[in-house]
């Protein structure tokens, strides 16, 4: 399992106010296969208008709030999947 380290690779952040964005390196060896974001923080369910994207490529990771809201914090996390599966 100890393995498995070199092929995800997660961040951690506050949320994002509308319309910003957020680049980071990742660690990974190669252009991530998908990111999954996860929320860490209480989502008010009526009031919410926020819409996070994510764009990466070989080195970074750019997370995007398209909507007119600020999100909550939130952690992303990277895999490079058929390096896991081979």
């Amino acid at each position: 399992m100890a393995l498995l380290g070199a092929f995800i690779d997660s961040r951690t952040s506050a949320g994002l106010t509308s319309d910003a964005s957020l680049t980071f390196a990742h660690g990974l060896p190669t252009t991530p296969d998908f990111a999954i974001i996860n929320y860490i923080a209480t989502i008010a369910t009526a009031t919410n208008h926020f819409n996070l994207s994510v764009l990466f490529d070989a080195t970074n990771v750019t997370v995007d709030n398209g909507g007119s809201t600020t999100s909550p914090n939130y952690r992303v996390v990277l895999v490079v999947a058929h390096s896991v599966i081979r």
